[in-house]
């Protein structure tokens, strides 16, 4: 390998690196917004996530404990690094028809990790479906 050839795949490998924490920020972000905007007594906010060697998903669900319901939750889904968090509407409503909801396999797989998550911080007393 020639010098220009190491040259050009450490510059790879340092754009990767920039978009991958650029990425990661937007991540916290988006968590740190929803926290401080649903910040009250009996809510839950939770994230899930699915990876796969294409495509993946993460989810961060605002959960009322209560009710059993999805208040509010953002999605981010996608190939590359280039994805950004987005309000997903149709995952609002009762807990145990959220990963129906989802639309896409890999945003289900996030769903059902995100209420799993909500049920073990909750000791089980959340009324979910969750398997």
């Amino acid at each position: 390998m020639t010098w220009q050839g190491l040259v050009l795949l450490l510059g790879a490998f340092a754009v990767a690196g920039v978009l991958t924490y650029r990425q990661h920020m937007g991540y916290q972000r988006a968590v740190n917004e929803l926290a401080a905007e649903e910040n009250r007594s009996g809510v839950l906010l939770v994230s899930g996530r699915a990876k796969h060697w294409r495509r993946g998903a993460i989810v961060l669900l605002v959960i009322d404990r209560r009710r059993g319901q999805v208040l509010r939750a953002r999605a981010m889904e996608g190939a590359s690094v280039f994805a950004r968090f987005r309000e997903r509407p149709e995952l609002a409503g009762p807990v145990e028809a959220a990963e129906q909801r989802a639309g896409s396999k890999a945003l289900a797989k996030a769903v059902h990790e995100a209420l799993g998550m909500a049920s073990r911080l909750n000791a089980g007393a959340l009324r979910t479906a969750a398997r």
